[in-house]
């Protein structure tokens, strides 16, 4: 880390993080470098990886429902992406759920889900 004062950019140590911080941040940063990996190779499929290790987005969306947002933001962007060009995320074998089958009602943070579930089942 930095920070900046009227004399200028200075570095700060802090040492090493807990392992418990540290696997935080992991989470971010693989995600930030299969972006860069799609970046770099041009391989679309590195973004659908990363936007399904994204703990919000695999939070609250199916693996079918990433793909095809990848998709979109792929058509919407290419005009900054050239790599990309003429290459497309591949389709998947589709999950047909039955029409009667209702999404569970969760909170998207997994503690509160768990704590809600405990909360049930105490009663």
């Amino acid at each position: 880390p930095l920070y900046v004062d009227r004399t200028g950019i200075h570095k700060t140590i802090v040492g090493d993080l807990p392992p418990q911080c540290a696997a935080l941040n992991m989470t971010n940063i693989n995600v930030q470098g299969l972006a860069v990996q799609a970046a770099i190779t041009g391989d679309p499929e590195h973004i659908v990886h990363a936007c399904a290790l994204d703990p919000l987005t695999s939070a609250v969306l199916t693996l079918k429902e990433i793909r095809d947002m990848a998709s979109e933001m792929l058509e919407a962007q290419k005009q900054w992406l050239p790599q990309f060009e003429g290459k497309t995320i591949r389709p998947t074998p589709t999950i047909n759920i039955p029409k009667d089958v209702k999404r569970a009602d969760v909170p998207v943070d997994p503690a509160l889900a768990i704590m809600a579930r405990f909360k049930e089942l105490s009663k």
